[in-house]
Order: C-alpha cells, then structure tokens, then sequence
C-alpha cells in the first residue's frame, strides 16, 4: 500500500510539472472497499517448523492454504468451527525457509500473507 500511495504522489506532481503553470488536478483518488475489514494477523511469525501458529482475523476465516514459494499447497486446513477468533494451526514439519499463507474469508474474499519458518 505504501508503494502505491508513494507512486501516486509521484505521478501527481509529475503530472502538476508537465503542465507547468496551467496544471489541472487529477483525481488519483483510491475507493475503500472495505479491503481493511480482510486483515488477519499471524503469530508468532517466525516460527519453528511444526509448531503451532495462531491466525487473528476479525472476520470468519472460511480456510487456510500453506504454500511454499514455488505455489505448491503443502497444507490445506477448513475452518470448521466457522468461528472468526484465534485460528490454531500445527505446521507440518516443513523446512526452514518462506512459505506463504493464503486466508479465504467467508465471503471468498482472500488476502496472502508472509510466514516465515525457522
């Protein structure tokens, strides 16, 4: 998000210097869809491999897909409570390195987010 806003800042004062005296204001504005309600939070990041993990979210988690960083899923876990408090999740016993955790929300909605595993 901070490379965007900071692309837009650029691109608006390129744009307020082509123009020179008679610059006209563009509208770079971003709509807020709601995309701050699909957050989650993964802890304790970095973590050791086949420990356990909790994910925080303050919506529904509907699952969570463990892929590593070539895109090959290596966990897979439904939430089948359908509750939106902690998620505890035992990582397999993976090798130390990146991994990626994909968290559908009930909505289908998703976001992707970092986990380091040491």
């Amino acid at each position: 998000m901070k490379k965007m806003l900071t692309y837009i800042a650029a691109m608006t004062v390129a744009a307020l210097t082509c123009h020179g005296a008679h610059a006209q204001q563009i509208d770079f504005r971003i709509h807020n869809q709601n995309l701050d309600r699909h957050e989650a939070v993964i802890y304790p990041n970095p973590v050791a491999s086949g420990e356990m993990v909790k994910i925080k979210s303050s919506i529904t988690i509907k699952d969570i897909e463990i892929t590593n960083v070539i895109g090959k899923c290596i966990q897979h876990e439904k939430n089948s409570r359908q509750i939106y408090d902690d998620i505890t999740l035992k990582l397999n016993d993976n090798a130390p390195g990146v991994y990626y955790a994909k968290i559908t929300f009930e909505d289908d909605k998703w976001i992707i987010k970092k986990l380091l595993v040491r």
